[in-house]
């Protein structure tokens, strides 16, 4: 019989665009400059903490311990669907 795997979906890393005092844009790095979805997200790290506000998506503001936290979290975001 003859064996197939289908590769490990993998989620893509957000590019980070540093906009100065603590703030960061996510952007998908598989989307051209002018594409207005390229922005994922805006990023303040604050307080100890790092507050991502969504831009697209589900709108809204997570809450996490670190920019490694929040970066792999859009990152998950950025993957593709498995069908």
């Amino acid at each position: 019989m003859l064996e197939t795997s289908m590769p490990a979906v993998q989620p893509r890393r957000p590019e980070l665009l540093w906009v100065g005092s603590g703030g960061w844009v996510a952007c998908d790095p598989s989307l051209d400059a002018t594409e207005p979805r390229r922005v994922v997200a805006y990023l303040e790290c604050k307080d100890d903490r790092v507050y991502v506000l969504w831009v697209t998506g589900s709108a809204g503001v997570c809450e996490f311990g670190s920019i490694r936290d929040a970066v792999d979290r859009i990152a998950q975001r950025l993957a593709p669907v498995a069908l």
